[in-house]
């Protein structure tokens, strides 16, 4: 049984992208180069020089989802499920996994790394966070985390989770 991963491909995309925008992480710094923030000059942010925003995208626990695959493949097996409704049930399971991750990441971000969430996507497992350039790179080393994608991106992944409706297929 194949499940629909429209939401998987696309996270693998964003960590692609993910690589990307981290070549250009020196612009989180706001320095003249030098790693000196001066202040000055067309680098600077406003009053809040020492804080930057980013994507941060996380991804549910793999081995939660595939023990739920299993499970529901094995009920689909039986009988006890249709093709719908077992695609149904992964897709729950889907956002429960993921909104699990967005809590756990949030509740570390904000009490370990001083950093704050503005706003999440939790279908696309994106968050909209703020904090020191230090804080945001220290979010790699959470395991859910697969990338950190420019602000921008935010308003794209929206704008992606609109036109997407539950159950369509490409």
């Amino acid at each position: 049984m194949e499940f629909e991963s429209t939401r998987r491909r696309f996270i693998e995309l964003a960590g692609a992208s993910a690589t990307v925008s981290l070549a250009g992480c020196n612009a989180l710094q706001g320095g003249d180069g030098d790693g000196a923030n001066t202040g000055t000059g067309p680098q600077s942010q406003s009053a809040d020089a020492d804080s930057a925003t980013v994507t941060v995208v996380v991804e549910p626990d793999q081995t939660q989802l595939r023990e739920r695959q299993q499970e529901i493949q094995s009920e689909l097996q039986a009988g006890n499920l249709t093709q719908s409704e077992a695609q149904a049930e992964y897709r729950t399971a889907q956002e429960n996994l993921a909104e699990d991750a967005i809590t756990s990441f949030e509740e570390r971000a904000t009490s370990d790394l001083g950093l704050t969430v503005d706003d999440s996507i939790s279908e696309a497992g994106a968050l909209l966070v703020t904090g020191p350039p230090a804080g945001l790179i220290d979010t790699l080393s959470i395991e859910s985390v697969t990338g950190i994608l420019s602000q921008a991106t935010f308003e794209q992944i929206r704008s992606q989770a609109r036109t997407e409706t539950p159950g369509a297929s490409e």
